[in-house]
């Protein structure tokens, strides 16, 4: 018997862990999916109860499911797998009658993709159904945006339009290198990282996970921020380096540069999160 992976034992694994998201996750989930509710009603007493209310683009709910599916992938793992690294409790988790393996492939597939794709199918249904209510700030279609109708150009105008004068072509430029494409890609890549984050720190803390990875985050990120603040100002105490980057070569190519180098460390960052998390999890004592 393969000991490292079989596909049937590994559609059991799967079988097991979508049978437990209700049990283990399910209110966590429906109460997260639901959010936009919440968002709607509270508009809609700000702006009054009344049949002219100013109604929510589709943009911004666009923006709201996005915000629910990153809150999604933060809780699932510390939710459907919050004893994996618990001694008493893991006990169950590390008997299965799995490999290590098949059980780390299963924690990234509910992670990544089922109870994300679940909430993302819920938030439509949800959005759906608020736009049918005779009332409320919901008028238009999900589907029906400015920016879906316009496509790339009305992209590129829809961001300069917003300024003017000097800060027209800045703008355009930003626009032409950051475009729907490489957005979606850096979206992927943030939304990537968020889950191996979170299910790195899942193998590491014992309760409150997902806040004591929000606090030690922030605590990281200040501790670095006082390091590289110094240094920074050092730097264009000697000069406007900026200036100097960008006249070196052509603004398009430094901006391009910039986007794939940071686009690289955040995948390397990504991929170095999930082989942890594997790692801890193949080396966890019970």
């Amino acid at each position: 018997m393969n000991k490292n992976f079989e596909w049937s034992r590994f559609c059991k694994v799967v079988r097991k862990d979508f049978n437990n998201i209700w049990p283990q996750a399910g209110t966590t989930l429906l109460i997260i999916t639901l959010l936009p509710i919440a968002i709607w009603l509270l508009w809609w007493v700000i702006m009054g109860l009344s049949e002219d209310v100013p109604f929510i683009a589709p943009e911004v709910r666009w923006y709201m499911i996005a915000v629910v599916e990153l809150l999604v992938c933060i809780v699932t793992p510390s939710r459907l797998y919050r004893t994996c690294n618990l001694q008493k409790e893991g006990i169950y988790f590390a008997m299965l009658p799995a490999s290590k393996l098949e059980k780390y492939l299963s924690m990234m597939l509910f992670s990544i993709l089922v109870c994300p794709l679940l909430c993302l199918v819920g938030g439509i249904v949800l959005d759906y159904f608020l736009t049918l209510l005779p009332f409320g700030p919901y008028s238009k279609w999900l589907w029906q945006t400015d920016y879906l109708a316009q496509g790339l150009d009305g992209y590129r105008a829809l961001v300069a339009g917003a300024f003017y004068n000097d800060e027209v072509d800045t703008l355009r430029l930003l626009a032409d290198v950051f475009t729907p494409g490489r957005i979606i890609l850096i979206f992927i890549l943030n939304y990537l990282n968020s889950v191996a984050l979170y299910m790195f720190t899942n193998t590491i803390f014992k309760k409150h996970k997902v806040l004591q990875t929000i606090l030690w985050t922030m605590l990281i990120n200040f501790a670095l921020n006082i390091i590289a603040t110094p240094i920074m100002g050092a730097v264009m105490m000697n000069g406007n380096w900026v200036e100097e980057i960008m006249n070196w070569s052509a603004p398009v190519s430094s901006l391009n540069a910039f986007f794939w180098i940071s686009t690289a460390w955040n995948a390397v960052l990504t991929a170095v999160f999930f082989w942890w998390a594997g790692y801890r999890l193949k080396h966890m004592k019970y």
